[in-house]
């Protein structure tokens, strides 16, 4: 797996986070070509190196033909236009010339698009989260919201520039620092609103937040969008360090260095994941029922079920039960907890999990084939165990201890590997 790791120094925004993929090695010529296949006509890009504060960091421009309108890069004085009329029409080259665009205008335009799956995918769902959450602060349906600033082709640009250049550099997933939130206001078509603008807010959902004295936009909509959709929130996650890079915004205050950091790296620290882990302490559960319960807990989708005896309240034996889940899987798995496991309630968080890459290899012994299950880390293998079942069912048929099987099998393994 490789994971690319968003350090927001000083924000985010679209155009930031391209210049920071480009400078860790996103190749631009590449990047562009694909974006060309979005069909969207009258844009153009460069990019320029720039200081903003200590860091020499990548700008990135879009720039549109003489009289298109687009919206402002600058994410700290940038004003929001979060209306929802005035949607864009006529020919396709002149309604993507159009700063306004509506949510299934655009869902079409990358779906038809042809660009790569994962692009499609990952820039589908940054607008579906933007749609999302003007939706549920504007109160109407997705489908029914008009995009003004992030409609613009700049933005839509910026969008699939940075999904393009996630797929060049290899990134499978994306995790995020504490995002620095400014305040103050900006004048958007319903009027005055306040910084972090509610959109801002509403897409940050799920995601460590903090605030910063700065007056103006530190994180812009566009930004906001696509660590919503793609990121999670994390420090810098354990791996083996291959490149980095630095991404600069177009305001450059002299209180701090309006940049965005990428750190990508893969492999030799392991697979890192997230999961929820549930937890309960049960008094009131029969032991005949606490193997249908395990099952009814796997069957949901945990990953791992642990069950402890001990003393409850008041001297009563009970059960402490600890499970773990996917994130996504947490209130499916939640649900059997409390329908099957007698209890109450539960707690849960969610942690941080390592786990090392997992394979198999048949291992011959003088009584048939064992599957021998391999854990490794950067290619170097730290754990192997004979499967239990296939050297139980060799124990049954070839009248041998279960013991002797497995020493057999690992001993082949071993002799294997020179």
């Amino acid at each position: 797996m490789r994971t690319a790791w968003i350090d927001p120094v000083g924000g985010i925004a679209g155009d930031m986070l391209v210049g920071a993929l480009i400078d860790a090695g996103a190749d631009v010529d590449q990047m562009l070509a694909e974006v060309q296949k979005l069909g969207v006509p009258g844009w153009s890009a460069r990019v320029e190196r720039v200081w903003r504060g200590p860091f020499h960091a990548v700008r990135f421009v879009v720039e549109l033909e003489e009289g298109a309108p687009a919206h402002d890069h600058d994410h700290a004085h940038g004003g929001h236009d979060h209306g929802h009329e005035h949607v864009a029409a006529g020919p396709p080259a002149e309604r993507w010339r159009a700063t306004s665009r509506r949510w299934v205008d655009i869902r079409e335009l990358l779906e038809s698009s042809g660009l790569s799956p994962r692009v499609k995918e990952r820039a589908v769902a940054t607008f579906a989260a933007l749609a999302m959450a003007e939706g549920r602060v504007h109160g109407m349906a997705p489908e029914e919201v008009t995009f003004h600033e992030v409609g613009a082709v700049d933005s839509i640009v910026d969008v699939v520039a940075a999904c393009v250049a996630l797929e060049l550099l290899g990134v499978d997933e994306v995790v995020v620092g504490v995002l620095p939130l400014g305040g103050g206001h900006t004048l958007g078509a319903h009027g005055w609103i306040p910084l972090p603008a509610p959109a801002t807010i509403a897409l940050l959902r799920g995601l460590d937040v903090e605030g910063r004295d700065v007056r103006g936009e530190t994180v812009t909509p566009t930004g906001a969008a696509l660590v919503g959709a793609l990121a999670r929130s994390g420090p810098l996650p354990a791996m083996r360090i291959e490149c980095s890079g630095v991404g600069a915004g177009t305001w450059d205050p002299s209180g701090h260095p309006n940049v965005v950091r990428v750190v990508i790296g893969s492999g030799s620290a392991g697979s890192l994941t997230q999961v929820a882990e549930l937890q309960a302490q049960v008094d009131s559960l029969h032991p005949e029922l606490v193997p249908p319960l395990l099952e009814a807990l796997l069957q949901a989708g945990a990953i791992d079920v642990f069950v402890a005896q001990g003393v409850m309240k008041k001297g009563r034996p009970g059960w402490s039960l600890s499970v773990l889940a996917p994130p996504e899987l947490r209130l499916a798995v939640g649900d059997v907890l409390l329908r099957h496991g007698r209890t109450l309630g539960y707690r849960w968080h969610l942690a941080e999990r390592e786990v090392l890459a997992r394979s198999c290899e048949a291992v011959a012994t003088p009584w048939g084939a064992v599957n021998v299950k391999l854990g490794s880390r950067g290619g170097e293998v730290l754990h192997c165990a004979p499967e239990y079942e296939d050297c139980a069912a060799i124990s049954l048929k070839a009248g041998v201890p279960v013991g002797e099987v497995v020493a057999a099998a690992l001993a082949g393994w071993f002799r294997g590997r020179g």
